[in-house]
């Protein structure tokens, strides 16, 4: 165990070398660009869940977390991860998106953004990322309400998720 100590593995990191090796191109790409086309997914989800069209808003959020994901996967394979202007584009990103996301959402989500912008400011001078996350959390809420639309508990949902 000893090993491992002072760094965190995850899934991306299990499969990042196979899947770089697999296709090479991916070595070519900017993880400042695959985090900006994250935002690009953004105000789609945002267009869908105004229009209530949910399972699209998963399926659009799921994405915008997977490209979040690949981008530190492709930083990690250039050995960019050290990069402070790197690190300031991903979470300046990941914080406007989830502002972009969580808009269209009631008041309780939008709290939930100003608190994780001041976090991610407090990150930035503390230098640890501190945040709360909550793009995965609005998946999962999502999922949620998806699933449990004809359950009774879905008009309390209704009121948490998108009450004004």
């Amino acid at each position: 165990m000893q090993a491992f100590r002072g760094k965190a593995y995850s899934i991306f990191r299990v499969v990042q070398k196979p899947v770089l090796a697999g296709f090479p191109f991916l070595q070519q790409l900017d993880p400042n660009m695959i985090s900006g086309l994250s935002l690009v997914f953004s105000p789609i989800a945002y267009l869908l869940l105004s229009e209530r069209a949910i399972l699209a808003s998963i399926v659009t959020i799921f994405f915008v977390l997977l490209l979040d994901a690949f981008d530190g996967v492709v930083a990690r394979a250039k050995g960019q991860t050290g990069s402070r202007d790197g690190w300031m584009v991903d979470v300046a990103v990941d914080r406007l998106s989830e502002a972009i996301i969580c808009l269209v959402l009631s008041r309780f989500f939008i709290l939930l953004t100003i608190t994780n912008m001041g976090l991610a400011l407090l990150s930035c001078k503390y230098k640890k990322h501190i945040i709360i996350p909550l793009r995965q959390i609005t998946l999962v809420i999502l999922i949620a309400y998806f699933l449990l639309q004809s359950h009774p508990i879905f008009s309390l949902l209704d009121q948490i998720v998108f009450c004004w």
